[in-house]
């Protein structure tokens, strides 16, 4: 995707946590170390005691999934706690009706099958796909569970398959079209795995995968395109792939490269896309709904 650059700074706290210049019990901050105190207690019996208090306590609060999440995490071991764990994730589940959330509690319980009882995290995967869960995360990071898992090929196309549907915007949905030609590739359908790469040129990962491909088949004008969207958009990238030497290969002569990067890396456009965003806090923000406001986003990988 031809990038829209907004500026980030650390004005952006204000942004992320706007109660935190209020005193304890307010704020995000506050709330997030009592959450930390809690997970810190070595006892998991009493660490689960110390997390549900968290979690009635702020049932409000986004950091409720997050608690309950750690909440499955100290329970691993199984026996009365995991049921007491799996009482509450319920009762919580429940609850969210916020994609960000329900996604954060879903991936909570697929890890904490996916090693030691690998049926039960697929049969977690086959209720994410069908109860139609639209986060991007929750449907990545399983994607990424069961991609390599024996006996989970099926399972791990369908949830790729998803993950491109609800991608939306075309960054999300070209970065699952990358990891699906992973998939493709490492299971010899390399046509099907090109073709993905090439839909993807927006996630600038896609292009160095998609540039070695061009390249090894003798299409080396195109290559160097798909590597000049890695620069773009990969700081490194260009030393890393040895663009320099490949474009003066192709274009002898040729004074353009730095030109053609920094037309590739930056685009005005009129607006930014018309979406929503979840904070550090875990609230969802909406784009539109910011109109005549001055925004300041720090963006964090969305994996």
């Amino acid at each position: 995707m031809k990038t829209i650059i907004v500026a980030a700074s650390l004005a952006a706290a204000v942004a992320i946590c706007p109660g935190c210049a209020r005193g304890p019990g307010t704020s995000d901050l506050y709330l997030l170390e009592e959450l930390e105190t809690a997970t810190a207690v070595e006892d998991a019996a009493k660490r689960i005691e110390r997390l549900v208090i968290f979690a009635d306590k702020h049932k409000r609060h986004p950091y409720r999934a997050l608690a309950v999440e750690r909440m499955l995490e100290a329970a691993a071991g199984g026996g009365e706690l995991l049921e007491r764990a799996r009482d509450y994730f319920d009762a919580a589940l429940e609850l969210e009706r916020d994609p960000a959330p329900r996604g954060r509690l879903l991936l909570a319980e697929f890890r904490l099958y996916s090693e030691a009882d690998t049926l039960r995290a697929a049969a977690v995967a086959r209720k994410v796909l069908a109860s139609g869960e639209t986060d991007f995360r929750l449907l990545l990071h399983m994607a990424y569970g069961l991609m390599n898992r024996e006996g989970q090929a099926e399972l791990a196309d369908s949830v790729l398959q998803r993950l491109i549907e609800i991608g939306g915007d075309p960054v999300p949905r070209a970065h699952a079209r990358t990891v699906y030609a992973e998939f493709l590739s490492a299971r010899g359908r390399g046509e099907e795995a090109l073709e993905q790469l090439q839909r993807a040129s927006a996630y600038p990962f896609a292009n160095r995968a998609l540039g070695e491909r061009l390249w090894e088949s003798g299409e080396r004008a195109a290559a160097v395109e798909a590597y000049i969207r890695l620069a773009a958009g990969v700081p490194g990238a260009r030393a890393a792939v040895k663009l320099d030497s490949l474009y003066a290969l192709v274009h002898p002569g040729s004074p353009d490269l730095e030109r053609r990067i920094e037309a590739e890396r930056i685009e005005l456009g009129p607006q930014l896309p018309q979406a929503s965003f979840v904070d550090a806090g875990g609230r969802r923000h909406s784009i539109p709904a910011s109109s005549g406001a001055k925004l300041v986003l720090v963006a964090f990988s969305p994996t």
